[in-house]
């Protein structure tokens, strides 16, 4: 007999499945869109459903311990399903437009889609899987969907782009499996049961049994290949050409939702590493990361001619800062990140909305030939405004808030005091409070460079005088939808924090503070 929770769980992995057969045989644009849409709206009361289970109840495993939800996989469901449903709404204006210009042929939609409800369900699948195994085989279905999303258009640039991003990512997926093997290899010693050695719930049961030796080079390869996923430095290249070429809701996809995946499958090794390995061993790893992600991310903006990139490296730059989040840990760090995931897919998924409506009005991607943005696009411009002031840390947006928590735990974390010997003669002593200070010091500097590039080249856009060729004006569609809800979510969040999203986010920092 099926249950609600059984049937929720259905929807969450069967939808998009039955979507993506569905657009290999429909040719009607409408009602390509129209399952689209559907099928978003089905997982967004789906999620509602598991949601409220996982608050009530706690954790749960269904369809013989094959999926397995708690308050943080929960929580990147519902990141999937709201950023989904937004990425829907905007695909429909997004690309009639082009097939009524004559640059996508009616004919294509249907591959279109099909890839987009594959890529779909991988991600849903990577989170709410019971195995580490599954959900390294989830993480690389993604990769192989979207590498023919990002060259959707069939130009040179993005061909070579998807290639880009296939090679790079197939290589980091290759050394996250290395670290999934290491840590099969641990756990089976324990467990004995070759069958349910990857299985989270079970690992979660022995991990303080496991082999810390081999759990320490687990989690560098896990960490360093879904690292190359979320865009990470050194292991970014691929972002911003991905993110220049791909179509503006795949973009959208790769940056708010993909990305948010990608760190949740490095979180989910995280909490079976430390209950077996010392304190502060993953974290210090996730902090180095972050922390060069973040400065590295904010010199390449400084540099950037194409809006499109700039906004890549914006992603480079969240993801780091997330990461530094869960590297410090403690209840304001580990909530700041996950808050964090939350309020960078939104304001991504808004820049590239944004960004998508400006390429075809203007066609450049060049911050310089774009003028008078207000002018030309007004609604357009505020959701560009909403989402650069956003993702620069600007009250009263919901970023602002995620960024202090994560700022504010990062100036109290508490390193173990180290001492430096120079020669045999001078001794310096680190005290916990000048590493700290440090640290956020050379942050807050980055910080203050990458805001004032930042804005620079946005209020650029905005504006000037518009180019003479360029028409004036902006015809209401249901692809305006999808700005005005992300802004106002992104100031709304800011304001106050929904009581039920709050013990979501609550519940899945407890899940990731437990030891």
């Amino acid at each position: 007999m099926t249950t609600p929770l059984s049937a929720a769980v259905i929807v969450f992995l069967g939808a998009p499945l039955l979507a993506a057969f569905l657009s290999l045989v429909i040719r009607n644009a409408r009602l390509l869109h129209g399952v689209n849409l559907a099928t978003m709206a089905a997982l967004v009361v789906a999620d509602m459903a598991l949601t409220g289970r996982v608050l009530t109840l706690g954790p749960f495993t269904t369809l013989g311990d094959l999926v397995y939800v708690d308050a943080l996989s929960a929580f990147i469901l519902f990141i999937i399903a709201a950023i989904g449903l937004t990425c829907s709404l905007y695909t429909w204006s997004y690309l009639d437009d082009y097939v009524a210009r004559g640059v996508v042929a009616p004919n294509r939609l249907s591959r279109f889609f099909f890839l987009f409800h594959l890529f779909l369900f991988a991600m849903i699948a990577a989170t709410m899987a019971n195995s580490l195994g599954v959900l390294w085989v989830a993480i690389e279905g993604t990769t192989l969907a979207t590498t023919f999303l990002i060259a959707f258009f069939r130009k040179r640039e993005g061909l070579e782009a998807g290639w880009k991003y296939l090679i790079l990512c197939s290589v980091g997926i290759a050394l996250a499996l290395f670290g999934t093997v290491l840590t099969y290899y641990s756990s089976v010693r324990v467990l004995g049961d070759v069958s349910t050695a990857l299985n989270v719930t079970k690992l979660l049961e022995v991990a303080n049994r496991l082999d810390p030796h081999v759990l320490r080079v687990a989690f560098i390869f896990i960490l360093v290949g879904y690292g190359t996923k979320v865009g990470l430095v050194p292991m970014h290249t691929w972002v911003p050409e991905a993110y220049s070429e791909a179509p503006a809701p795949v973009t959208a996809m790769l940056a708010g939702v993909l990305e948010t995946v990608a760190v949740y499958a490095v979180l989910r090794s995280k909490m079976v590493m430390d209950q077996a390995l010392p304190l502060g061993f993953t974290g210090n790893l996730l902090l180095l990361f972050g922390l060069v992600s973040f400065c590295v991310a904010a010199l390449f903006i400084l540099i950037q001619h194409d809006y499109k990139r700039l906004f890549a490296y914006s992603s480079i730059e969240h993801m780091g800062l997330a990461m530094v989040g869960f590297g410090v840990g403690g209840i304001a760090g580990t909530f700041g990140g996950l808050f964090h995931l939350l309020n960078h897919a939104l304001a991504k998924s808004l820049a590239f909305f944004a960004s998508g409506n400006i390429h075809r009005r203007f066609d450049t991607r060049e911050i310089g030939k774009v003028q008078g943005l207000a002018r030309v696009q007004p609604l357009t411009a505020m959701a560009l405004m909403v989402a650069g002031l956003a993702l620069v840390g600007m009250p009263p947006f919901s970023l602002f808030a995620s960024e202090v928590l994560v700022v504010s735990a990062l100036a109290t974390q508490s390193f173990a005091s180290d001492t430096l010997h120079f020669g045999q003669f001078v001794t310096v002593v680190i005290s916990d409070e000048v590493r700290s200070l440090s640290i956020v010091a050379v942050f807050l500097v980055f910080a203050v460079a990458l805001f004032g590039g930042f804005t620079y080249r946005l209020a650029a856009m905005a504006w000037g005088t518009p180019p003479d060729h360029v028409t004036r004006g902006e015809e209401w569609n249901v692809g305006h939808v999808p700005l005005i809800v992300t802004a106002l979510m992104l100031v709304a969040l800011g304001v106050a924090l929904p009581e039920r999203l709050k013990a979501l986010l609550d519940q899945a920092t407890s899940v990731l503070l437990v030891r």
